[in-house]
């Protein structure tokens, strides 16, 4: 099969959009405890960067997918490297930008991110198959 099998743009936008609303919300209600301005900030941070991960990640997580032959190693090394390197660069930005419940606010999100890059690429799996590809590239 010469053709990457990707996910329509559609599901990537509709996911990205809302990854913002849900993990935004998630991290006000776990930093407004203090201050209004902190949950605030913590949401528009967690919010934009959730809507750019998710964008990458199904990216990533696509192009991972095409690079391992065994249908297992396909779906679940992409969602681990995925999710290590997410949770880096949440860490590092959530610390610049002084949000006082790092762990509280980024863990639940983690955890669902990881579901999502194995739903995703347990989605590509299914199908590659279906498409009746008998070798993996």
């Amino acid at each position: 099969m010469t053709q990457n099998i990707r996910t329509s743009k559609l599901f990537n936008l509709i996911s990205a959009g809302l990854a913002f609303l849900l993990w935004g919300s998630w991290a006000y209600v776990m930093n407004s405890g203090e201050s209004a301005q902190q949950g605030v900030v913590a949401a528009l941070t967690q919010g934009t960067a959730s809507f750019m991960i998710t964008l990458f990640m199904v990216q990533a997580v696509t192009h991972l997918f095409h690079r391992f032959d065994r249908p297992l190693v396909k779906v679940v090394v992409p969602a681990l490297i995925v999710i290590c390197f997410t949770g880096f660069c949440l860490v590092n930005v959530h610390t610049l930008m002084g949000t006082p419940r790092i762990i509280a606010t980024i863990l639940p999100a983690l955890m669902v991110a990881f579901s999502f890059c194995m739903f995703t690429s347990w989605r590509l799996l299914r199908i590659h198959q279906q498409q009746g590809a008998t070798q993996y590239e």
